[in-house]
């Protein structure tokens, strides 16, 4: 996180944390996500990274994050791909989550696509799962791509013990895609 080009540790910190309340406001009621066992415990944490977070949540969540303003039905298609990959409990508390956010916090004004997609999912239309609600939202506001995944790793992981919980998104932060070059169009 901190070799991020024009970015200290505290200041990626900080955008993690700003990211986090901006994109799941109500992130004490979310529950479990899709890592499930010890936090803390190293290899549990590569384990999840390397069999559902790069192969299964990144691609999506890169997909929502690139249109949350602009495509609805890139949207829908990203939401729907993580039906497919994921299951049972894991499927279960994505979903719960990503609706839960979705009914606590209303798409800023003018943001059509998020919007639209927002109101699917109040429809029961759309999954809702969590790392979608989660980047869409993280787009619209704004945040850089790279502090986005790193916040929905934050989330995924926010019961590590905090002596512990930087080192992890680093470690987790490994499985993402380089950095995008360049400025992102508003």
């Amino acid at each position: 996180m901190a070799n991020e080009p024009g970015t200290n540790a505290a200041q990626m910190r900080s955008e993690i944390l700003r990211a986090a309340r901006l994109c799941a406001p109500n992130l004490e009621a979310l529950g479990e996500l899709t890592f499930a066992g010890d936090a803390a415990n190293p290899g549990q944490r590569t384990n999840w990274a390397s069999s559902v977070l790069q192969p299964i949540l990144v691609p999506a969540a890169v997909q929502a994050w690139e249109f949350g303003r602009t495509g609805f039905r890139e949207l829908l298609a990203a939401d729907q791909s993580l039906c497919g990959k994921l299951a049972g409990p894991l499927a279960r508390n994505s979903r719960t989550a990503g609706t839960k956010i979705a009914l606590a916090a209303q798409a800023p004004a003018g943001e059509t696509a998020l919007a639209r997609y927002m109101q699917a999912l109040s429809r029961g239309e759309a999954p809702g799962h969590f790392a979608v609600v989660f980047c869409a939202r993280a787009g619209v506001f704004h945040i850089p791509r790279h502090a986005a995944l790193a916040a929905m790793v934050f989330m995924e992981l926010r019961n590590i013990p905090v002596p512990q919980l930087w080192d992890a998104i680093d470690e987790c932060a490994a499985f993402f895609p380089a950095p995008a070059k360049g400025l992102r169009a508003a």
